[in-house]
């Protein structure tokens, strides 16, 4: 069940990655830390669920994303092109 949370955590990972985003902390785990612009959080706030987990400058914020084995693929799919267009 693990292995489905996991895959799709790094999907949101590569996201990040790939609009150049840094991470509070390094993991492979169905839980991401990413340090994202707090305008794009607030409007990623408007369809998804994240926790905040510190402020980094005035600026920017930690944030985490974690995934389950329930959570739906389409969904992940949908944030990471929500990701892609901030």
């Amino acid at each position: 069940m693990a292995q489905h949370a996991n895959k799709l955590a790094i999907l949101i990972k590569e996201a990040c990655i790939k609009k150049g985003y840094g991470f509070l902390t390094p993991s492979n785990t169905n839980q991401q830390f990413p340090i994202m612009p707090n305008e794009v959080l607030k409007k990623l706030k408007e369809n998804y669920e994240y926790s905040f987990w510190q402020k980094i400058d005035n600026n920017h914020s930690a944030v985490r994303f974690c995934t389950s084995w329930a959570t739906d693929v389409n969904a992940v799919q949908q944030l990471i092109a929500d990701i892609e267009k901030a």
